[in-house]
């Protein structure tokens, strides 16, 4: 890989390979931001189909700004291949943390859950079914936020590709009855996928394993998984009958949208009565698999053990009829006696003595009333910070008074405490803020949006009152949404050669700049203390805040010393060679001299040989003649 992609994008390390596509974490060059670049593998940038799934990918995901899906920057052909340029996100995949963690705590799984459904709820509605919901394509950052990834196979929901000649497109531990059959795929078929993560992150398992893909894909097709709560008892009985029916063999079972599938999650969260009800006869879900399916290799022997276990079901629940029917017949007796009561003694005196009935269930006050031959009635139901829901706060009249037979007894429930716990929203969407607090009766409030450099965009930064805090039904919650980190002003650098240090800091300071580093050098033209150059140079456009590193003058730099060399016997013109070489400058002085040995060369020199000099002095050479 070249180290410089499109003549954009820096290579700096590779972070993985996929199915079809390698994957680069590379610096943007053009707006400074580091990126995750997916090339497509050379070998499949000929093939079309590949190519038009790859481009698919980026379409579709571009498509989706939220903050729980990767965001898409751009795209392009380049080497002979074609790359997509995405948001780089730090973390583990959520295959990775099952990996190393087991299965998760309910409320941790729920809360992944949660955000994941909010990114499948935004696809859904955008007509994009992902069609490859799974742990290795969903990442959690270390704030425990979720991205979800790789929209490669993703389709628009009316699109009819990919299913009309039968493929099974997917993976096949988290794949739908319905993609095994190669069929057309609808959003339950990824809530069915999302139904199976979600089953691993509780069991550290998935539904089902097998030799090879085709075996697994069998099974989802005809086998019913351990309930989760079997293999880890913890299990709420409510988060287990959530995960059964988003595994619904048939689709119509299933969630029939992400919005239900999370609200039903919320309740969990809340432990409150969920909506997921299971069929009574689960060995229906078996018969709609195509014969050509079963003729291919579907496991006879477990259809057949599917309807044993379907038979003992039957069973147990005629054994549970058996149960209500005795249960029936008792409350039959007691009812009978109590009549009996109210024939031979209270007709004998005319009067009946209220009960009391202060404290007890709705339905006990209720038959306790009738039992005295009395008519209960519900004057009116108030919240109450002491007396539980559903329980009688007052009666009218009290305990112990004396009624006509049929009398009225009038009854106050209790609705519970008119007080909510506020919810924790932060870090979760603006949507799914709204959706949450208008659940438990509050009334949401959206602040105006802010900026901020640790929320992504589209996240609750903040709200009042905080998590937790106990507040009346109907009371507000405000809250602020992230509009991402604050783009950077950009200002003009000013000039500040040939100032002092103190004067160019306080110019850059004037413009929202500060001093870098300084550094010193000697200069001829430029007065000491004051600056030669700047970096970045005046007139360039900068991010407010940056810094400007400057050169400071030392003044002229200081003469250099040399020794001279001893030039006595040379030749005028090697002693002119000898002075120059150590920076000096020869003065050639001939004079008459009766030594015939010293004609033609240097008999004396001054300053003497060894003396040291400024570089540059002028050494008299004295030369004889004749």
């Amino acid at each position: 890989m070249t180290e410089l992609l499109d003549n954009r994008y820096e290579i700096i390390r590779r972070l993985g390979s996929g199915g079809m596509a390698d994957v680069y974490l590379a610096r943007d060059t053009q707006l400074g931001r580091q990126v995750a670049i997916k090339v497509l593998y050379k070998r499949y940038a000929r093939d079309d189909e590949f190519v038009a799934r790859f481009r698919r990918e980026a379409q579709s995901a571009a498509a989706l700004n939220h903050p729980h899906i990767v965001s898409i920057y751009d795209r392009g052909q380049a080497e002979d291949s074609y790359y997509i340029a995405m948001e780089y996100l730090e973390g583990k995949s959520l295959k990775d943390i099952i990996v190393e963690d087991g299965p998760l705590d309910p409320a941790r799984a729920i809360g992944y859950a949660e955000q994941i459904l909010q990114a499948l709820r935004f696809a859904h509605d955008n007509d994009v079914i992902h069609r490859d919901i799974k742990p290795h394509n969903i990442v959690i950052n270390g704030r425990d936020q979720v991205k979800v990834t790789d929209f490669g196979i993703a389709l628009a929901g009316t699109s009819p590709a990919m299913t009309e000649t039968g493929s099974i497109i997917g993976t096949a531990q988290y794949l739908s009855p319905e993609q095994a059959r190669g069929k057309a795929v609808e959003q339950s078929s990824d809530l069915y996928s999302l139904g199976v993560v979600l089953y691993e992150m509780l069991t550290g398992r998935v539904p089902f394993e097998g030799e090879n893909p085709v075996a697994i894909a069998l099974k989802h097709l005809s086998d019913e998984p351990v309930p989760p709560q079997a293999l880890v008892p913890e299990i709420s009985d409510n988060l287990n009958s959530v995960v059964m029916r988003a595994l619904a063999k048939d689709p119509r079972d299933r969630y029939p949208s992400a919005e239900e599938f999370l609200a039903d999650l919320e309740r969990c969260r809340m432990d409150l009565p969920v909506a997921a009800i299971l069929p009574a006869d689960d060995t229906a879900m078996t018969s709609v698999i195509p014969a050509g399916v079963l003729d291919a290799g579907l496991d006879q022997t477990a259809i057949r053990r599917s309807e044993r276990t379907g038979a003992g079901q039957k069973k147990k629940m005629s054994g549970k009829k058996k149960a209500l029917l005795a249960f029936l017949a008792l409350a039959v007796l007691v009812a009978l006696a109590a009549g009996i009561y109210f024939l031979v003694f209270a007709q004998e005196s005319g009067n009946v003595e209220v009960p009391d009935v202060i404290g007890l269930d709705r339905v006990q006050a209720e038959e306790a009333i009738r039992a005295q031959g009395l008519k209960p009635e519900l004057e009116a139901e108030e919240y109450s910070e002491t007396v539980p829901a559903g329980k009688v706060i007052r009666q009218n009249p009290e305990k112990g008074s004396k009624l006509k037979s049929g009398g009225s007894v009038r009854l106050v429930v209790s609705r519970g405490s008119s007080k909510v716990g506020v919810p924790e929203i932060t870090g979760q969407s603006a949507g799914y803020a709204d959706s949450k607090l208008k659940e438990i009766g509050l009334n949401p409030e959206r602040q105006p949006d802010a900026f901020s450099e640790t929320v992504p965009e589209g996240s609750v930064v903040s709200q009042d009152p905080a998590a937790g805090t106990m507040v009346q039904k109907g009371s507000a919650v405000k809250y602020v949404v992230s509009k991402g980190p604050e783009p950077p002003k950009v200002v003009t650098v000013p000039d500040v050669k040939n100032l002092t240090v103190d004067q160019a800091s306080s110019r850059l300071s004037q413009d929202g700049l500060s001093l870098g580093t300084t550094s010193e050098e000697y200069s001829d033209t430029v007065s000491t203390g004051k600056v030669i150059s700047q970096s970045p140079g005046a007139g360039q456009s900068v991010k407010e805040g940056s810094s400007v590193n400057i050169v400071v003058s030392k003044g002229p730099a200081p003469p250099k010393k040399v020794t001279v060399p001893d030039v006595i016997g040379m030749s005028k013109l090697d002693a002119q060679n000898a002075l120059s070489a150590k920076g000096l400058v020869a003065s050639i002085s001939e004079l008459t001299n009766p030594d015939p040995t010293t004609w033609g060369k240097v008999y004396d020199q001054d300053p003497a040989a060894g003396k040291k000099v400024d570089e540059g002095t002028t050494v008299i050479v004295y030369v004889g003649k004749n």
